[in-house]
């Protein structure tokens, strides 16, 4: 039996309301917090991420990709409390080589998260991917780009190995997550700890924003006409080694709705920072991020699968 919450969503300037789906059966509830049980929070920012791991050198993010000489891999590595850190990694997966065509190897292509601090809101090609639509960040500097390379738009039949090219935050330990044979399909390795996600801030990528506010030739523009939408969604999983393991729940939030006679949501599309929260999703090892859009294709959702993040709230138990 499916549990349905409705929570609220704060933004900086914007009143949100998204649902709040568990994935559990009874019998196999996930676990919340519990009220006589002491708890650590840490919020997340990423100023003090350091120059070799923040996308560049252009908006396009090079070093991001397979083949860049100083490439970024396993990503940023965040202390939550004691021996429990949030890693946000760039996705392992096929990919392309110059000089063997394709091999397996770690490649924003395939999805996952980079450190940005581009601002650049007018460049509306694929290349400025690492700007946010804004002139600031929660946070005072860098902020994450998420980047989702195959979107599923059924989550409550879907399993883990579906969200391959979901961006996906680990909680594990100081070594981190990463892959123990390269040159293989092989799933990450690492510690499994525990976390209550809290919370985040939300906002467009400079290049979606556009996309969605003009069209262009892949993507279609999202108005009131069409009663256009796009959000994101986060999902809770409790095993990245796990290929079939189910959702534990998830959460969502508009980045752009026009739909009508949704009065209590926010209209139009997304250009401030806005807290959402995650506090409803259960205990979980990995959360997985991914989106679902009015503008459906043959392949697919035609809106491109980018946000911008910032300052996570993560509790721990002491």
């Amino acid at each position: 039996m499916k549990k349905f919450y409705k929570l609220t969503l704060i933004g900086f300037s914007a009143f949100l309301t998204a649902s709040m789906v568990s994935c559990a059966d009874d019998k196999d509830e996930p676990d919340h917090k519990e009220p006589d049980e002491t708890y650590e929070t840490a919020t997340i920012g990423f100023e003090k991420v350091p120059e070799n791991l923040i996308g560049g050198p252009t908006t396009y993010g090079a070093n991001l990709y397979y083949g860049y000489e100083d490439q970024i891999e396993e990503g940023y590595l965040a202390q939550i409390y004691g021996d429990t850190y949030a890693q946000f990694p760039v996705n392992y997966g096929y990919t392309y080589d110059a000089d063997y065509n394709n091999v397996w190897g770690y490649s924003y292509f395939n999805g996952g998260f980079a450190v940005s601090n581009w601002h650049d809101m007018t460049d509306d090609a694929y290349m400025n991917q690492l700007s946010v639509y804004n002139s600031s960040s929660p946070s005072g500097g860098n902020f994450l780009v998420a980047f989702c390379s195959g979107t599923v738009s059924d989550i409550t039949n879907a399993t883990y190995s579906d969200f391959a090219g979901a961006p996906k935050v680990y909680i594990t330990d100081a070594k981190g997550y990463y892959v123990a044979n390269p040159g293989s399909e092989a799933l990450v390795t690492g510690e499994d700890n525990d976390a209550f996600f809290e919370s985040v801030y939300i906002n467009n990528t400079t290049y979606v924003y556009k996309v969605m506010e003009n069209g262009n030739a892949y993507a279609s523009k999202l108005d009131s006409e069409n009663e256009g939408w796009f959000k994101v969604q986060f999902i809770a999983f409790d095993d990245a080694d796990e290929p079939d393991a189910k959702p534990l729940g998830y959460t969502e939030a508009y980045l752009a709705n026009f739909k009508k006679g949704q009065a209590d949501d926010y209209e139009g599309l997304i250009d401030t920072w806005t807290k959402v929260d995650l506090s409803m999703l259960p205990e979980c090892s990995v959360l997985v991020i991914n989106f679902q859009g009015s503008d459906m294709g043959e392949y697919g959702l035609n809106t491109p699968g980018y946000c911008a993040l910032d300052k996570f709230e993560i509790s721990v138990e002491k």
